[in-house]
């Protein structure tokens, strides 16, 4: 199978997990809402994102064992899966130390100490923290495994196994709305366990698909040791800053507005993270190829892989995002009921700031591929981290909480040229190509659809309105990047295609 219809095969496989994944997520989330109250539902996410930001070394070896093993693959039969396996499972259970350390010591400490929530709710606090610590050190136990089927590319065994973890935390909501007792720490321990569940059965899989590669052996090349550290150290960088995006933002609105807005912004969270995924997808496929062509020498595929995949995940992203942006408020009553404030407004930025950070999809890859990572991570990462302190500082003077997004679009926005920059400097990338593919395009489709945001609310709110907007600008958005968001060479591959399945379609009958 060509790399181009592995890549095909596998984006289509992760788009079904999408699906079915983003289904049962939108029904979850709204049987938690309603069973927990929007209080609990927010002090649970606040807390969730406490073992995050510690968990933020996990992150980092996510990406330093998937980059090592898939450029052992990439060498062929010169490449030592199984070393570089050990080493980064060594490496991981130094980690489970570490991440218990700080749950135990600064992790209750800011609980008891700073969070900001009811004080008859402490000790359920620090109940919640405690599973989600455990269901997190599993999950570092497991991230080697995870890291081997990626490199891989084995995406339907991911695909099934996401989908599976899906079903298990719908099956357990549902057994939520029917206890009787202190429904958050029993949801609490239900969220641990539909967590760790996958993460045995990608232990399960790989010892009994992959034994030569997963057999535990005790390295001792030090210097492959220092290597993979050094490199997790620069991502580690990244990892910090992104999570102080993701998880810091919401302790700081906790800490000035309480767990009211947090709920309002994890809702928003929700919304988002379903829209990304329709990103990931495609992007997730073609990291390792990205990877293992960098390592086998084949730059020109490495230039294209980047290039459109930055243009297709805008574009991807923006389809489901057209119809959500023209009804937000719409879609959030229908689908949570009584919305707390500021929900509709996080919501929107929110899905704006992912438009933008989709646009250099495949920038990271290239630099993680390539091993140059110092200065794109020090740049990148310190532009991240300044948004939690100037948000704290705009929150200190009295500005309203949907400043902290407004922030990060404008730090997004910052990052897409400064990567750009950095993509010729360390690697000397093609730039002009990389402008001309994707940049270009992304402007063109979202300047044509701008005049539906000034139409759309001409007309009253309503359901005849809201199957009418969501119709029509899916169309009219697939129209206007077919004609201008696409090149002529896509476009003969689109007819191409049709025509072959035309065919195929008459010889079945």
């Amino acid at each position: 199978m060509s790399q181009n219809k592995t890549l095909a095969k596998n984006s289509l496989l992760l788009y079904f997990r999408l699906i079915v994944v983003t289904i049962v997520g939108l029904i979850t989330t709204r049987i938690v809402v309603r069973n927990l109250g929007v209080s609990d539902y927010g002090l649970y996410n606040v807390v969730g994102s406490i073992v995050v930001m510690m968990n933020f070394l996990n992150t980092v070896m996510v990406s330093t064992t998937y980059r090592y093993i898939a450029y052992e693959l990439g060498k062929g039969k010169e490449g030592n899966v199984n070393k570089i396996f050990n080493i980064s499972f060594s490496i991981h259970l130094a980690l489970i130390l570490i991440v218990i350390l700080l749950a135990e010591t600064l992790g209750i400490w800011y609980i008891r100490n700073y969070l900001n929530i009811d004080p008859n709710k402490l000790q359920d606090a620090i109940f919640v923290f405690r599973f989600s610590v455990l269901a997190t050190v599993i999950n570092i136990f497991s991230i080697p495994f995870q890291g081997l089927v990626t490199a891989l590319e084995k995406f339907s065994v991911k695909a099934i196994i996401e989908i599976l973890r899906s079903v298990v935390k719908l099956i357990f909501v549902i057994l939520l709305a029917y206890y009787l007792g202190n429904k958050l720490r029993f949801y609490s321990v239900l969220m641990a366990i539909a967590t760790v569940i996958p993460s045995f059965l990608f232990i399960i899989y790989c010892t009994k698909k992959y034994p030569l590669f997963t057999k535990i052996k005790v390295q001792r090349d030090v210097p492959k040791y220092k290597e993979m550290l050094g490199y997790s150290g620069w991502i580690m960088i990244g990892a910090a800053a992104s999570v102080g995006k993701n998880t810091g933002t919401p302790i700081i609105v906790n800490y000035f507005f309480g767990t009211i807005l947090n709920a309002a912004y994890s809702i928003a969270n929700q919304i988002n993270n379903f829209l990304i995924l329709f990103t990931q997808g495609l992007t997730e496929a073609a990291i390792p190829q990205i990877t293992k062509n960098f390592s086998g020498g084949n730059n020109k595929r490495v230039l294209n892989l980047a290039a459109y995949i930055s243009k297709y995940s805008f574009l991807l992203l923006f389809l489901p995002a057209l119809p959500i942006l023209l009804e937000t408020n719409f879609l959030v009553h229908l689908w949570i009921g009584e919305i707390p404030k500021y929900t509709v407004l996080f919501c929107k930025l929110m899905i704006i700031n992912a438009l933008l950070d989709s646009l250099k999809s495949g920038i990271p890859a290239v630099i993680q591929a390539s091993g140059k990572i110092k200065w794109f991570q020090i740049i990148n990462s310190t532009l991240l981290l300044l948004g939690l302190p100037i948000t704290f500082l705009l929150f200190k003077f009295g500005y309203p909480p949907h400043y902290s997004i407004t922030i990060y679009i404008i730090i997004s926005a910052i990052n897409i040229v400064i990567n750009i920059i950095l993509l010729k400097k360390i690697i000397n990338f093609d730039v002009k190509f990389l402008m001309k593919t994707s940049y270009y395009r992304a402007c063109l489709v979202t300047f044509a659809v701008l005049p539906l945001f000034f139409i759309v609310p001409l007309f009253n709110e309503s359901i005849t309105r809201f199957i009418i907007t969501v119709i029509f600008s899916i169309l009219y958005y697939v129209i206007a990047v077919y004609f201008i968001g696409l090149e002529d060479k896509e476009r003969n591959m689109i007819k191409s295609g049709l025509k072959i399945l035309k065919l195929k379609l008459k010889i079945s009958k």
